[in-house]
């Protein structure tokens, strides 16, 4: 299988891990731009992938100042203003200044983004269903599970930073 032991640590031979990420690589970048492209072309409304993630993130963890949106997003802080401002010109999300504490302003979802973020979700589940139904029970938890190992080694590594 390519493993060796040294020092009782187990780790892959050189080779193995380059053939490995090249592998991961060609995956990722594949599926996620092909998905991407899929659900911009079919599912979104009038938002781009960027703008539902950012409407998503505030309609399930907001309201949200501009600071906790930028970590979330992982944008820079310089770029979250234009953002914003998209979605809220769009109807879909809203400024409001914390009234203990005016400096703070939350960006809040608007009736209207939380229709079209709900919409978006289903049809969004309809689209990745089809595609998910390709895989047995097992497999599909083993690829979410994995996923959500490699978010949390990121998440970990990010804190540490």
């Amino acid at each position: 299988m390519g493993v060796n032991s040294l020092g009782g640590e187990l780790y892959l031979e050189r080779d193995k891990i380059k053939t490995l990420i090249k592998r991961y690589e060609d995956v990722y970048l594949f599926a996620t731009k092909r998905i991407s492209s899929l659900i911009s072309d079919m599912v979104l409304e009038d938002l781009s992938i960027e703008q539902y993630s950012m409407l998503r993130i505030i309609y399930h963890q907001g309201p949200l100042r501009a600071a906790e949106l930028t970590e979330q997003l992982c944008v820079h802080k310089s770029a979250i203003t234009a953002k914003v401002d998209k979605l809220e010109s769009k109807g879909f999300i809203s400024r409001e200044r914390d009234q203990s504490d005016r400096r703070n302003v939350y960006i809040t979802v608007t009736e209207e983004g939380k229709k079209i973020c709900e919409k978006v979700e289903l049809k969004i589940e309809k689209f990745v269903e089809q595609y998910l139904e390709e895989l047995d029970t097992e497999d599909l938890e083993l690829f979410i599970n994995l996923y959500e190992k490699i978010t949390n080694i990121i998440q970990k590594s990010k804190e540490v930073e």
